[in-house]
């Protein structure tokens, strides 16, 4: 028992310690050495990093806010760097006159397994596979471009190069003494080895290797040579002026997010294909009334894409059900407004949109001609807004199974028109109007809507009319009184008066007759 636990304590013994640094005052280390384990600069300390310091991987520097962070020295992590390679890439090897005959290998990081091409003085080799490339030819030169195709479906890096002269010794080159366009510095497993979170304020003008950097506060790079660092992630504020970024294998060097600001002065970065930097919107939304309000978008993001019609809860999370918020941009690439490319040319979306409500009553729409590069916009659509104004008969008697004339009045003062029908009630049962058609009100016009009311019943009726609302109009108020009533009216039966007809009838009968006699008798006569 005594044995297990000793051996317990021997290997708690023997695991690493992270070892947490507090930095409360002004500190400077102008040496050299390595840095690992926790470090937090407090508010109202200046640390200040001089010297040349290997970082150990895992090694993290929060600088509060009220604290800064100075590196005038180099911080690099302790892995051995690749050279990364583009898509197109020219790779600039220094020979320096080494001899007149020689070998150039090139050894990469991973084997390669879907053909490259490589040119070298003219001499190319189609999809090319394996670890190791060798060219044969002349070393009596200053340096040797390789000129190197990428394959899309693999990443390929470059570990190092070696010449080899004959009747002479062999030049090792390690990545970082290679360079040209479309290469960049990154470490083993591409991803940052370690990091700094900055809350403060940090001052860059020496050297960073494989960190990754979020800024939150204000970062300055005055002179900096920033490797593998990509993307450095800004919520606050950056500064980039006189410096390098060679950011890896990052699509950009420094993302910008949201309203966050940068400044960038004279500086290089990456280049070819990776953006110097990239503004995203975290979110893209935009509020509405309701779940019937469709939005579409053209031009819209880095790529200029056009959406289809997208409704409340695009993205068909439970959570976002019903709270009349279109999500319009899911892609990362989508919320990409603005950035520099990597010949430091600035470019900004230029995206419209179209906001779609239809409905019974007509399609109701709001064109966006510069769609708000912004998290969050609210649309207002321009809808009618109808007043029943009035409902009046024309007798307050009326015949049974005989039409009554009714007027009935609408005001539209909305900004938009309305079509929409009048159903009618009298005294609670279905009326009949005589009406089956929409009748329009344009924005800002009065109409006058005639009825012909009937009643197949006697008594005393009164018509309720009111104005139909779709239920597309959800969340909207499109009518401000909705419904009007006429005076009561009497009904009733015509009385039957056929026995008073009698008279008439006979006295034009006796008249006919007469006339007829008096028309034959001259007829005879003549």
């Amino acid at each position: 028992m005594r044995r297990a636990l000793f051996m317990t304590l021997i290997i708690l013994i023997g695991l690493p310690i992270a070892n947490a640094t507090q930095i409360s005052a002004d500190t400077e280390d102008s040496t050299s050495g390595t840095l690992s384990g926790e470090y937090t600069v407090e508010s109202g300390a200046t640390w200040t990093v001089s010297g040349d310091y290997d970082i150990e991987e895992g090694t993290t520097i929060t600088v509060e806010d009220g604290a800064t962070m100075v590196i005038s020295g180099s911080m690099n992590a302790v892995a051995e760097p690749m050279l990364n390679l583009a898509g197109t890439a020219n790779v600039l090897v220094d020979v320096d006159y080494l001899g007149e005959q020689g070998v150039l290998r090139i050894e990469f990081a991973e084997e390669i397994l879907y053909g490259i091409d490589i040119e070298i003085n003219n001499e190319s080799t189609v999809g090319w596979t394996g670890t190791q490339f060798d060219w044969n030819g002349s070393l009596d030169v200053e340096s040797i471009t390789v000129n190197i195709t990428t394959n899309p479906f693999q990443i390929s890096s470059i570990e190092s190069v070696t010449l080899s002269p004959q009747m002479n010794s062999p030049v090792l080159l390690t990545a970082d003494q290679l360079s040209g366009n479309g290469t960049s510095l990154v470490i083993p497993d591409r991803s940052n080895a370690w990091s700094i979170d900055v809350q403060g304020t940090l001052i860059v003008s020496g050297s960073v290797f494989g960190a990754g950097i979020t800024c939150h506060g204000m970062c300055s790079l005055d002179g900096a040579n920033m490797s593998s660092t990509g993307p450095i992630e800004v919520f606050g504020e950056i500064s980039v002026m006189d410096s390098t970024l060679n950011g890896g294998i990052s699509d950009e060097d420094i993302i910008i997010w949201d309203d966050a600001e940068i400044s960038w002065t004279n500086s290089t970065g990456t280049g070819d294909m990776t953006d110097n930097w990239v503004n995203i919107l975290t979110t893209r939304t935009i509020g509405v009334q309701n779940g019937y309000v469709v939005f579409y978008g053209y031009e819209m993001g880095y790529d200029s894409v056009s959406t289809s019609p997208l409704g409340d809860n695009s993205t068909f999370e439970a959570s976002n059900m019903g709270d009349n918020v279109i999500e319009i941009a899911i892609d990362e690439r989508d919320r990409m407004v603005r950035w520099q490319d990597g010949a430091g040319v600035i470019h900004e979306e230029s995206a419209s949109a179209l906001v779609v409500l239809s409905t019974p009553w007509g399609d109701y729409e709001q064109q966006i001609n510069d769609l708000p590069k912004v998290n969050h916009f609210d649309v207002v659509l321009d809808l009618p807004m109808l007043t029943f104004d009035s409902l009046v008969e024309s007798d307050d008697e009326g015949s049974v199974n005989t039409r009554l004339g009714v007027m009935a009045t609408v005001t539209n003062s909305g900004d938009a028109p309305a079509t929409f029908l009048i159903p009618c009630t009298a005294n609670g049962n279905d009326a009949n109007i005589g009406l089956s058609l929409p009748y329009t009100a344009e924005a800002g016009e009065t109409v006058e809507i005639p009825m012909n009311w009937d009643s197949a019943n006697e008594g005393e009726l009164t018509l309720e009319c009111s104005i139909f609302v779709p239920y597309h109009f959800e969340g909207y108020q499109v009518v401000d009184v909705g419904t009007a009533s006429t005076n009561p009216v009497t009904w009733s039966e015509d009385e039957d008066n056929s026995s008073n007809l009698a008279l008439p009838i006979t006295i034009g009968a006796v008249l006919a007759i007469g006339i007829f006699a008096f028309i034959a008798r001259r007829n005879m006569d003549a």
